[in-house]
Protein backbone atom coordinates (compact mmCIF):
# COMPACT_ATOMS: atom_id res chain seq x y z
CA UNK A 1 0.00 0.00 0.00
CA UNK A 2 1.52 3.64 -0.87
CA UNK A 3 1.26 6.17 1.62
CA UNK A 4 -0.77 8.35 0.12
CA UNK A 5 -3.42 5.04 -0.01
CA UNK A 6 -2.39 5.11 3.97
CA UNK A 7 -2.87 8.85 4.55
CA UNK A 8 -6.52 8.54 2.47
CA UNK A 9 -7.46 6.19 4.86
CA UNK A 10 -6.46 7.49 8.30
CA UNK A 11 -7.78 10.69 7.69
CA UNK A 12 -11.09 9.85 5.97
CA UNK A 13 -11.91 7.02 8.24
CA UNK A 14 -11.08 9.62 11.50
CA UNK A 15 -13.01 12.10 9.91
CA UNK A 16 -16.24 13.44 11.75
CA UNK A 17 -18.33 16.41 11.05
CA UNK A 18 -17.04 19.20 12.94
CA UNK A 19 -18.80 21.99 15.37
CA UNK A 20 -18.60 25.52 15.01
CA UNK A 21 -18.76 28.66 16.78
CA UNK A 22 -19.00 32.21 16.62
CA UNK A 23 -16.81 35.04 18.77
CA UNK A 24 -17.00 37.53 20.76
CA UNK A 25 -16.29 37.50 24.72
CA UNK A 26 -12.93 39.23 25.43
CA UNK A 27 -10.55 36.01 25.51
CA UNK A 28 -6.94 35.59 24.98
CA UNK A 29 -4.10 33.05 24.98
CA UNK A 30 -1.29 32.98 27.53
CA UNK A 31 2.13 32.65 26.45
CA UNK A 32 4.21 30.87 29.42
CA UNK A 33 2.93 28.31 32.29
CA UNK A 34 3.93 31.25 34.64
CA UNK A 35 0.64 32.97 33.46
CA UNK A 36 -1.47 30.29 34.28
CA UNK A 37 -3.75 30.37 37.26
CA UNK A 38 -2.18 28.78 40.45
CA UNK A 39 -5.33 26.94 41.70
CA UNK A 40 -6.15 23.95 39.97
CA UNK A 41 -8.42 22.19 42.07
CA UNK A 42 -11.52 21.10 40.76
CA UNK A 43 -13.49 20.98 44.32
CA UNK A 44 -12.23 24.29 45.49
CA UNK A 45 -12.43 26.72 42.92
CA UNK A 46 -14.69 29.16 41.12
CA UNK A 47 -13.85 28.34 38.07
CA UNK A 48 -15.95 25.26 38.53
CA UNK A 49 -19.70 24.47 39.73
CA UNK A 50 -21.03 21.21 40.82
CA UNK A 51 -23.34 19.88 37.83
CA UNK A 52 -26.08 17.73 39.87
CA UNK A 53 -28.37 16.81 36.53
CA UNK A 54 -27.83 16.89 32.72
CA UNK A 55 -27.02 15.19 29.49
CA UNK A 56 -23.50 14.63 28.12
CA UNK A 57 -23.26 14.91 24.24
CA UNK A 58 -20.86 15.36 21.57
CA UNK A 59 -18.16 13.86 23.50
CA UNK A 60 -14.80 14.21 22.18
CA UNK A 61 -12.06 12.92 24.60
CA UNK A 62 -11.72 11.33 28.39
CA UNK A 63 -8.79 11.36 30.79
CA UNK A 64 -6.94 12.01 33.96
CA UNK A 65 -5.58 15.49 33.59
CA UNK A 66 -3.26 16.61 35.98
CA UNK A 67 -2.92 13.67 38.24
CA UNK A 68 -5.89 14.56 40.22
CA UNK A 69 -7.67 11.17 40.44
CA UNK A 70 -10.09 13.47 38.36
CA UNK A 71 -11.70 12.22 34.97
CA UNK A 72 -12.77 14.65 32.34
CA UNK A 73 -14.47 14.65 29.43
CA UNK A 74 -14.44 16.90 26.71
CA UNK A 75 -17.85 18.06 25.36
CA UNK A 76 -18.63 19.80 22.04
CA UNK A 77 -19.72 22.68 25.12
CA UNK A 78 -16.56 22.78 27.44
CA UNK A 79 -15.11 20.56 29.96
CA UNK A 80 -16.96 18.35 32.50
CA UNK A 81 -15.36 16.28 35.63
CA UNK A 82 -16.02 13.69 37.22
CA UNK A 83 -14.44 13.60 40.78
CA UNK A 84 -15.35 12.08 44.44
CA UNK A 85 -18.35 10.60 43.20
CA UNK A 86 -19.52 14.35 42.07
CA UNK A 87 -19.94 16.13 38.62
CA UNK A 88 -18.66 19.26 38.13
CA UNK A 89 -18.99 21.76 35.18
CA UNK A 90 -17.08 24.52 33.71
CA UNK A 91 -18.50 28.40 34.69
CA UNK A 92 -16.89 29.86 31.45
CA UNK A 93 -14.42 28.95 28.44
CA UNK A 94 -17.20 26.39 27.20
CA UNK A 95 -14.75 25.71 24.50
CA UNK A 96 -15.53 23.15 21.77
CA UNK A 97 -12.61 20.86 22.37
CA UNK A 98 -11.57 18.06 19.57
CA UNK A 99 -8.74 15.97 19.96
CA UNK A 100 -8.93 15.94 23.88
CA UNK A 101 -5.55 14.81 25.53
CA UNK A 102 -4.98 14.72 29.14
CA UNK A 103 -1.27 14.45 30.54
CA UNK A 104 0.36 14.89 33.65
CA UNK A 105 0.68 18.98 33.42
CA UNK A 106 -2.90 19.06 32.23
CA UNK A 107 -4.12 18.41 28.79
CA UNK A 108 -3.43 19.07 25.04
CA UNK A 109 -6.22 19.91 22.63
CA UNK A 110 -7.54 21.53 19.26
CA UNK A 111 -11.15 22.57 18.45
CA UNK A 112 -13.67 25.81 17.93
CA UNK A 113 -13.80 29.01 20.93
CA UNK A 114 -17.18 28.66 22.60
CA UNK A 115 -20.07 30.91 20.97
CA UNK A 116 -19.28 34.64 22.11
CA UNK A 117 -15.46 34.40 22.04
CA UNK A 118 -12.87 36.88 21.00
CA UNK A 119 -10.59 33.84 20.08
CA UNK A 120 -10.37 32.98 16.09
CA UNK A 121 -11.93 29.99 15.11
CA UNK A 122 -10.29 27.22 14.98
CA UNK A 123 -7.79 26.89 17.91
CA UNK A 124 -5.48 24.98 16.49
CA UNK A 125 -3.01 22.96 18.67
CA UNK A 126 -3.62 24.01 22.76
CA UNK A 127 -2.52 22.83 25.69
CA UNK A 128 -3.77 24.29 29.23
CA UNK A 129 -1.75 23.89 32.55
CA UNK A 130 -4.79 25.15 34.69
CA UNK A 131 -8.29 22.43 33.94
CA UNK A 132 -8.80 24.89 30.99
CA UNK A 133 -8.89 28.27 32.96
CA UNK A 134 -6.28 29.67 30.29
CA UNK A 135 -5.18 28.22 27.31
CA UNK A 136 -1.60 28.37 25.58
CA UNK A 137 -1.54 28.20 21.98
CA UNK A 138 0.92 26.08 20.37
CA UNK A 139 0.41 26.78 16.50
CA UNK A 140 -2.12 26.75 13.78
CA UNK A 141 -4.14 29.28 14.94
CA UNK A 142 -7.19 29.69 12.94
CA UNK A 143 -5.70 27.17 10.55
CA UNK A 144 -6.28 23.85 11.70
CA UNK A 145 -8.84 21.87 13.98
CA UNK A 146 -7.07 18.39 15.12
CA UNK A 147 -10.26 16.04 15.40
CA UNK A 148 -7.80 13.30 16.00
CA UNK A 149 -4.76 13.97 18.19
CA UNK A 150 -2.93 12.24 21.09
CA UNK A 151 0.21 12.98 23.83
CA UNK A 152 1.66 11.30 25.85
CA UNK A 153 0.84 11.12 29.48
CA UNK A 154 4.30 12.00 30.81
CA UNK A 155 6.48 11.85 27.89
CA UNK A 156 4.19 14.95 26.14
CA UNK A 157 5.24 13.15 22.46
CA UNK A 158 2.31 14.84 20.26
CA UNK A 159 0.66 12.78 17.04
CA UNK A 160 -2.05 14.89 15.06
CA UNK A 161 -3.83 13.43 12.17
CA UNK A 162 -4.19 16.48 9.80
CA UNK A 163 -6.75 16.22 7.33
CA UNK A 164 -6.16 19.18 5.80
CA UNK A 165 -3.08 20.73 4.65
CA UNK A 166 -1.88 23.99 6.31
CA UNK A 167 0.68 26.77 6.37
CA UNK A 168 3.19 23.85 7.55
CA UNK A 169 2.36 20.49 7.77
CA UNK A 170 0.42 18.15 4.21
CA UNK A 171 -1.75 15.65 4.76
CA UNK A 172 -1.39 12.81 7.05
CA UNK A 173 -0.08 11.76 10.73
CA UNK A 174 3.03 14.08 12.34
CA UNK A 175 5.03 14.21 15.23
CA UNK A 176 6.49 16.40 17.41
CA UNK A 177 8.76 15.67 20.67
CA UNK A 178 9.46 20.05 21.65
CA UNK A 179 5.68 20.48 21.92
CA UNK A 180 5.02 22.19 18.62
CA UNK A 181 8.27 23.64 17.48
CA UNK A 182 8.90 21.29 15.09
CA UNK A 183 7.15 18.07 13.23
CA UNK A 184 8.12 14.98 11.62
CA UNK A 185 5.76 13.02 9.54
CA UNK A 186 4.73 9.37 10.49
CA UNK A 187 5.19 6.81 7.48
CA UNK A 188 2.55 4.45 8.77
CA UNK A 189 4.44 1.02 6.99
CA UNK A 190 2.52 -1.78 7.73
CA UNK A 191 -0.82 -0.84 8.85
CA UNK A 192 -3.05 -2.98 7.42
CA UNK A 193 -5.83 -1.62 4.44
CA UNK A 194 -8.44 -0.82 6.84
CA UNK A 195 -9.94 1.91 8.49
CA UNK A 196 -8.13 3.28 11.35
CA UNK A 197 -10.25 3.83 14.50
CA UNK A 198 -8.04 5.56 17.62
CA UNK A 199 -4.87 6.45 17.83
CA UNK A 200 -2.85 6.93 20.95
CA UNK A 201 0.48 7.43 22.50
CA UNK A 202 2.13 5.65 25.35
CA UNK A 203 2.67 7.22 28.40
CA UNK A 204 6.30 7.79 28.96
CA UNK A 205 7.72 5.65 25.80
CA UNK A 206 8.39 9.17 23.65
CA UNK A 207 8.93 6.86 20.40
CA UNK A 208 5.57 4.19 20.93
CA UNK A 209 2.06 5.04 19.23
CA UNK A 210 -0.56 2.50 18.31
CA UNK A 211 -3.65 2.65 16.53
CA UNK A 212 -6.69 0.78 16.58
CA UNK A 213 -8.37 -1.10 14.24
CA UNK A 214 -11.12 -3.72 12.63
CA UNK A 215 -7.96 -6.24 12.48
CA UNK A 216 -6.68 -5.00 16.22
CA UNK A 217 -4.36 -2.89 17.41
CA UNK A 218 -1.10 -1.80 15.84
CA UNK A 219 1.72 -0.71 17.46
CA UNK A 220 5.16 1.17 16.15
CA UNK A 221 8.24 1.75 18.33
CA UNK A 222 9.34 4.57 16.44
CA UNK A 223 7.03 7.55 16.13
CA UNK A 224 4.84 5.79 13.42
CA UNK A 225 6.91 5.00 10.60
CA UNK A 226 6.75 0.98 10.97
CA UNK A 227 3.29 -0.52 12.95
CA UNK A 228 3.25 -4.09 13.46
CA UNK A 229 0.12 -6.33 14.73
CA UNK A 230 0.37 -6.20 18.53
CA UNK A 231 -2.85 -8.26 19.62
CA UNK A 232 -4.87 -10.87 17.85
CA UNK A 233 -7.01 -10.46 14.32
CA UNK A 234 -9.99 -9.01 16.30
CA UNK A 235 -12.49 -6.05 15.82
CA UNK A 236 -10.94 -3.24 18.10
CA UNK A 237 -13.46 -0.44 18.85
CA UNK A 238 -10.98 1.56 21.02
CA UNK A 239 -7.67 1.08 23.53
CA UNK A 240 -5.59 2.85 26.03
CA UNK A 241 -1.44 2.55 26.84
CA UNK A 242 -0.71 1.77 30.58
CA UNK A 243 2.85 1.62 31.06
CA UNK A 244 3.31 -1.58 31.07
CA UNK A 245 0.16 -3.14 29.04
CA UNK A 246 -2.30 -2.18 26.48
CA UNK A 247 -6.24 -2.49 27.40
CA UNK A 248 -8.76 -2.74 24.39
CA UNK A 249 -12.47 -3.26 23.28
CA UNK A 250 -13.51 -5.10 20.71
CA UNK A 251 -16.43 -6.93 19.40
CA UNK A 252 -16.00 -10.58 19.34
CA UNK A 253 -19.48 -12.75 18.14
CA UNK A 254 -21.51 -9.73 18.66
CA UNK A 255 -20.58 -9.41 22.33
CA UNK A 256 -17.99 -5.96 23.48
CA UNK A 257 -15.21 -7.89 25.31
CA UNK A 258 -12.05 -6.02 26.75
CA UNK A 259 -8.95 -7.25 26.94
CA UNK A 260 -5.60 -6.00 29.43
CA UNK A 261 -2.62 -7.56 27.18
CA UNK A 262 1.04 -7.49 28.47
CA UNK A 263 3.84 -4.75 26.59
CA UNK A 264 6.26 -7.43 27.73
CA UNK A 265 4.62 -11.04 27.41
CA UNK A 266 1.59 -10.72 25.22
CA UNK A 267 -0.66 -12.51 27.46
CA UNK A 268 -4.47 -11.70 27.55
CA UNK A 269 -6.73 -10.67 31.16
CA UNK A 270 -9.90 -11.26 29.98
CA UNK A 271 -11.53 -7.86 32.01
CA UNK A 272 -15.45 -8.32 32.60
CA UNK A 273 -17.41 -6.16 30.94
CA UNK A 274 -20.63 -4.11 32.82
CA UNK A 275 -23.61 -4.90 30.71
CA UNK A 276 -24.54 -2.86 27.87
CA UNK A 277 -27.24 -2.66 25.45
CA UNK A 278 -27.88 -5.02 22.72
CA UNK A 279 -25.23 -4.03 20.34
CA UNK A 280 -24.02 -0.91 22.20
CA UNK A 281 -19.98 -1.28 21.80
CA UNK A 282 -17.39 0.81 24.10
CA UNK A 283 -16.20 4.44 22.02
CA UNK A 284 -13.82 5.58 24.42
CA UNK A 285 -11.37 4.05 27.83
CA UNK A 286 -9.56 5.76 30.11
CA UNK A 287 -7.30 5.01 33.36
CA UNK A 288 -6.00 6.67 36.63
CA UNK A 289 -2.46 6.89 36.14
CA UNK A 290 -1.99 6.56 39.85
CA UNK A 291 -3.95 3.11 39.80
CA UNK A 292 -4.56 1.45 36.88
CA UNK A 293 -6.72 -0.61 38.52
CA UNK A 294 -9.55 1.95 38.06
CA UNK A 295 -10.68 2.00 34.58
CA UNK A 296 -13.61 4.33 32.86
CA UNK A 297 -15.18 3.61 29.71
CA UNK A 298 -17.83 5.05 27.53
CA UNK A 299 -20.15 3.37 25.13
CA UNK A 300 -21.48 4.61 21.86
CA UNK A 301 -24.85 5.02 23.81
CA UNK A 302 -23.41 7.60 26.26
CA UNK A 303 -23.24 5.04 28.60
CA UNK A 304 -20.01 5.53 31.20
CA UNK A 305 -18.90 3.32 33.40
CA UNK A 306 -16.22 3.40 36.47
CA UNK A 307 -14.30 0.76 37.99
CA UNK A 308 -11.63 0.28 40.38
CA UNK A 309 -10.86 -3.67 40.95
CA UNK A 310 -9.89 -4.00 36.65
CA UNK A 311 -13.85 -4.92 36.09
CA UNK A 312 -14.36 -7.10 39.09
CA UNK A 313 -17.31 -4.40 39.61
CA UNK A 314 -18.29 -1.12 37.65
CA UNK A 315 -20.07 1.82 38.86
CA UNK A 316 -22.38 3.59 36.26
CA UNK A 317 -21.76 6.87 36.01
CA UNK A 318 -24.30 8.32 33.30
CA UNK A 319 -27.06 6.30 31.41
CA UNK A 320 -26.88 7.37 27.78
CA UNK A 321 -25.65 10.43 28.67
CA UNK A 322 -27.65 11.41 31.56
CA UNK A 323 -25.92 12.08 34.76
Amino acid sequence: MTKMKKVIIITSALLLSACSSSNEKEQAFITSKEQSKSNVSVTNNPFFKEKKEGKIEHLHGVGYAGNQNAVYFATHEGLLVYQDNKWYETVSNKHDYMGFSATDDGFYSSGHPEEGSSLGNPLGLVKSFDNGQTLMNLGFYKQSDFHYMTVGYKSHTIYVVNQEENETLGRGVFYSKDDGKTWSPSQLNGLPQTAARTIVAHPTDENMVGISTAEGVFISRDNGNTFERFTRKIDTTTFMFQEKSVVFAAVENDQSILIKQSLDTKHEEVLAVPPLDEKDHIMYITSNPANDKEIVIVTMNGDIFMTKNNGGSWTKLASEGEI
